[in-house]
């Protein structure tokens, strides 16, 4: 079939210089079609053919040699916004935008040469339009040229495609938002080796300012600025540590878990956090936090969630005013005694009107880049938690959000007044004590050990599992500190390994990139603790001295056990049979019947029961029997 854009093409060259641009012909006229059935003449009138040109939604134009409108549908009607008396006798370019009206007549001259014209006919090409309210659109356009004894004319088929262009800038938006959130589901997959290979120097840093500062207390008149100048390293370390934890846990995926939670240290994190963004837009940040307030029933992840969406929120809208204005306060408060508020104001550009509702609704954003989903979310994380969430325009510029969380319902414990944790006392004889530390890493390992060797331990370094399961180890008291993920062998593997012996010491872990799974599994297989890097020193040197006491303690257990089981095998099965009944608490002439022998042959095996196993009473030999009993 010849294609529709000829048609109009021959009319449109019909048409000659008609003044009022329209096809008005009412002669018929035959127009050539093939099919497989052979060739047929299909007939069109004027009249039919007018309508059908007018109807078209496309922009079809045409122009003389000098560039002037003869033909105008009403598809271009539509898309520029003229209607066709308007425009007809005025010149093309009044379509186009100025910067464009100069190229477009190179063009045109260049159609009308006979030697270039076919070079560039009927090619669609991308140009910008111009309406008549004076806003610019994109188009493909394709222009033909047909030349004629009485002036031939120019042919313009043209499409707005705005539509089409903003489909494919919202699919490129949407493909560069999953490719963002792709990225940041693989940062969050990759948080906890982050979080190790960051941890690692920073516990070796703040472990050698915790054993330095040791060292400097123990000099009568050691200096001042010295111990302040440990004392701030070591205070960093920490804070860099805190913050490192807190995005860790923001990043991983886990279940919701809902705890005692008190809400000013979440608050005084979020600034912690953003401290850095805060001071690169130039913001005044003021906390107002009420003391002594109440205790919530939350998960602290979603919490810390909830007042990052909304601070990120109070800057952005910020963001248009003189950086010297821009100021962020955030309040708590007690309302009443079963509830607590918190407060989250800027002075951006506020809330228009009939916007306070629908900010949270999913999808609605007012920003450029956002997804519309931060208010949906913190809602809902609100909602769970049996709060509520609404926002108010200040009386000057800006918005203030609110939030509020119900008080945790805490039952009396005046049963526990007085009573405090229990005070190890330092072990005494640490010359005989031994520490051992596993460990990959150098500088960590190495910091660790100096803190040991000051509190008084003898310390065995190893940087690997295998290495020190070659170290024999003796009746000498120790206990074993030890990285979860090495090369080789795992911290879980070496203990595995560690149990199936005879007797392994206790295990502390301090792992950098530690997880739940993992320190439940620790602790179940007997671990004694599950600490993360980077670790205070007081804790771990009384974890130490716990370790210590508890394997002098078992070892002594683990060598009556050994007596036991050895006098028990001195036995012969006779004995074994009357020990076994009298532990049971059963008489002589009771075992005598169970045994079917007489009374008198089980005293006399009684007695030599209890000299062998060297049991003075009835409950020595219970005890010692308990002992040499096999293990589940």
């Amino acid at each position: 079939m010849l294609k529709f854009g000829l048609i109009l093409v021959q009319c449109a060259a019909g048409l000659g210089g008609s003044p009022y641009g329209r096809i008005m012909k009412n002669k018929k006229q035959q127009i050539a079609h093939s099919d497989d059935s052979g060739d047929h003449a299909i007939e069109f009138d004027g009249s039919l053919f007018s309508q059908i040109f007018e109807n078209a939604s496309d922009a079809f134009i045409s122009a003389d040699e000098s560039g002037v409108i003869r033909l105008f549908n009403g598809g271009a009607e539509n898309i520029f916004g003229y209607r066709a008396n308007e425009v007809i006798g005025q010149p093309l370019d009044i379509l186009l935008p100025e910067e464009f009206r100069s190229v477009h007549k190179n063009h045109m001259a260049r159609f009308a040469n006979e030697d270039a014209g076919g070079r560039d006919m009927n090619r669609r090409a991308d140009i910008v339009g111009l309406k008549k309210d004076g806003s610019r659109f994109p188009a493909k356009a394709t222009i033909s040229y047909v030349r004629k004894k009485k002036g031939s004319i120019f042919s313009v088929y043209l499409r707005d495609v705005s539509d089409l262009r903003r489909m494919e800038q919202e699919s490129l938006k949407a493909r560069d938002e999953l490719a963002h959130m792709g990225r940041i589901g693989m940062l969050g997959e990759i948080s906890s080796s982050l979080a190790h290979e960051l941890n690692q120097p920073l516990a070796a840093i703040l472990t050698n300012a915790q054993v330095l500062s040791r060292l400097l207390d123990a000099v009568p008149e050691g200096d001042d600025e010295q111990k302040e100048i440990v004392g701030d390293i070591a205070s960093d370390a920490k804070r860099a540590g805190a913050v490192i934890e807190r995005l860790r846990a923001l990043m991983r995926p886990s279940t919701t878990s809902f705890e005692c939670t008190e809400v000013n240290p979440i608050l005084a994190e979020v600034q912690a956090l953003l401290r850095s963004e805060s001071l690169f837009r130039q913001e005044t940040w003021k906390l107002n936090l009420a003391p002594d307030l109440p205790a919530v029933f939350g998960d602290r992840i979603q919490l810390q969630q909830v007042m990052l969406n909304l601070v990120s929120n109070a800057s952005e809208a910020m963001l248009d005013i003189a950086p010297e204005k821009r100021a962020l306060a955030i309040t708590s408060r007690g309302v009443g005694p079963d509830t607590i508020e918190i407060a989250v104001k800027d002075n951006g550009v506020g809330l228009g009107a009939g916007k306070n509702l629908r900010v949270f609704e999913p999808y609605y954003t007012t920003k450029d880049r956002g997804m519309g989903m931060g208010l949906a979310i913190t809602k809902t994380i609100l909602q769970a938690h049996g709060g509520k969430l609404w926002a108010e325009n200040n009386r000057g510029p800006g918005t203030t959000f609110y939030f509020t969380l119900p008080v945790m319902k805490i039952e009396s414990d005046e049963h526990m007044a007085g009573v405090t944790p229990n005070e190890w006392p330092v072990a005494d004889a640490r010359e005989s004590a031994r520490v051992f530390i596993v460990d990959d890493d150098d500088s960590f390992r190495g910091a660790l050990a100096r803190l040991v060797r000051a509190a008084g331990y003898a310390v065995e370094e190893f940087p690997s599992a295998d290495e020190f399961l070659q170290r024999e180890l003796c009746d000498e008291n120790s206990c074993l500190l030890m990285d979860l993920h090495m090369p080789g062998q795992s911290g879980l593997e070496l203990q595995q390994a560690l149990n199936a012996r005879e007797y392994s010491p206790p295990i502390i872990f301090i792992t950098g990139a530690g997880d739940a799974a993992s320190g439940v599994r620790a602790m179940k297989m007997g671990a004694m603790d599950f600490l993360s890097k980077p670790v205070d020193d007081k804790r771990l040197l009384e974890l130490v001295c716990r370790a210590l006491e508890a394997d002098r303690k078992n070892r002594a257990d683990h060598a009556l056990r050994l007596a036991a089981m050895k006098a028990k095998a001195t036995l012969t099965l006779r004995e074994k049979e009357v020990m076994a009944l009298v532990c049971s608490g059963q008489q002589n002439k009771q075992i005598a019947h169970a045994l079917s022998i007489s009374e008198n042959t089980v005293k006399i095996h009684r007695g030599r029961v209890m000299k062998k196993v060297g049991a003075g009473s009835v409950a020595d030999l219970v005890r010692i029997s308990e002992l040499a009993a096999d293990p589940d």
